[in-house]
């Protein structure tokens, strides 16, 4: 086992140098994952104020969970020492990131038309509201991009749309940025030259919807939103089987029947033999027409099996089934644990479990948390030194607040050392 594991290789991005200008959770999860995959991440914050999640009223969740595996500088790029710096760590590195808005790297003078002056190799990525078009040069946020898009309306009740509970639009987003830079670093093996990407909050949900669009245009109409009361996966999806049911013990769990082998397994664990190869119910169009009767069925049958009695019974009959997770519950998840699917984060005293990467490469070292988050500006000498600034010439910059080395983690309000 020793030498299968020395015999990994490294992680894909080791020696990729990147740029990271973001705040809050689209750019920082960006950065994050290039980290995780084993690139030399330089977070680039502004000296007094830093990432905004350093100061969201949320005990710094946001900051603590996107910003491993990263190297920290603070500085003023509005400052033409602070620009120098800049230009400096672009001619060195392979791609530059950023959520800012619209427009404000243009603004700065530090767009890609500059960049690939500075480094015809460079790739550029924005994480922006809107693509090019009308709409470009809008400020945005994830949970008006679910209202926009059409998730909301999908995920909410008639007349009530409902975002979804975690920022999947920014994530999401910053995820295709990232398929991007990959592209882009493939393709420049061939050409030499970089290039500039955006990617963009609206058009991630646009895309998400795509397969219900494509509905409303074959049927003329809009889909019913699928909140509690007028909701219908099953029958929308032509799906016979696909709900929550209650159990014996107060829980609940889901159970999908999406084809006849699923069908089959759950009349086993349920012990229904005469509906198993009944005709009336052999296709998913059928059994969509009586999902309101099988459902009946399946509830009263449930209804006197604990979560672990039906749950016991849907595993060894090779029926999807799923509980109502939790983020506490999850964390004691059995698979998580045993799989190996966290990282440690050591924050103060307090030790903290976060998420790897929902995928996994075999002939590939681990995602590891090799950095913590750390404090605004906490790499900053380092990396100047890096650049070949003398210590004096460091301290110099740091009176001139060009730079700054703080010691505060979260809720900057003010200047460090």
């Amino acid at each position: 086992m020793a030498n299968a594991a020395n015999s990994k290789q490294a992680l894909p991005l080791k020696g990729v140098r990147v740029l990271e200008l973001s705040h809050i959770v689209a750019g920082p999860s960006g950065g994050m994952m290039l980290g995780d995959l084993g690139a030399d991440v330089i977070k680039i914050e502004h000296p007094s104020t830093g990432d905004t999640a350093r100061s969201q009223a949320n005990q710094g969740n946001t900051f603590y969970t996107y910003n491993r595996n990263k190297q920290f500088l603070a500085l003023d790029l509005r400052q033409a020492k602070g620009k120098a710096i800049f230009e400096k760590l672009v001619k060195r590195s392979d791609i530059v990131l950023d959520n800012f808005a619209p427009g404000a790297m243009k603004r700065l003078g530090l767009d890609y038309t500059w960049g690939s002056t500075v480094n015809p190799r460079i790739i550029y990525c924005s994480v922006k509201g809107f693509l090019p078009g009308p709409y470009g040069d809008r400020p945005f946020l994830d949970e008006l991009a679910q209202m926009a898009g059409g998730i909301a309306y999908l995920t909410g009740f008639e007349g009530k749309p409902m975002r979804a509970g975690a920022s999947i639009t920014d994530i999401g987003a910053a995820t295709y940025g990232v398929m991007g830079i990959l592209a882009a670093l493939y393709r420049r093996e061939q050409t030499g030259v970089g290039d500039c990407i955006e990617a963009g909050l609206y058009e991630t949900v646009v895309f998400w919807i795509s397969q219900y669009i494509t509905g409303a245009q074959l049927s003329g109409k809009n889909p019913p939103p699928r909140g509690e009361q007028t909701s219908g996966m099953g029958k929308a999806m032509g799906w016979g089987v696909y709900q929550l049911f209650p159990t014996k013990d107060g829980t609940q769990v889901f159970i999908a029947v999406t084809g006849n082998r699923h069908w089959a397994g759950l009349c086993d664990a349920l012990g229904f033999d005469d509906w198993k190869n009944a005709p009336e119910f052999n296709n998913n169009r059928k059994r969509t027409a009586e999902k309101w009767r099988i459902a009946e069925r399946i509830t009263e049958a449930v209804k006197q099996l604990t979560y672990d009695d039906i749950t016991t019974r849907l595993y060894k009959a090779l029926v999807p089934y799923s509980p109502v997770g939790t983020p506490l519950s999850i964390l004691g998840d059995k698979h998580m644990g045993e799989a190996d699917r966290w990282m440690n984060l050591k924050v103060g005293d307090k030790a903290l479990k976060v998420p790897k990467m929902p995928f996994s490469m075999s002939g590939t070292q681990e995602f590891l948390a090799a950095k913590q988050p750390a404090f605004l500006g906490e790499h900053t000498d380092a990396i100047l030194t890096s650049l070949g600034y003398a210590t004096a010439d460091i301290e110099a910059l740091k009176a001139e607040k060009v730079v700054l080395r703080s010691k505060q983690m979260l809720n900057i309000d003010g200047p460090g050392e």
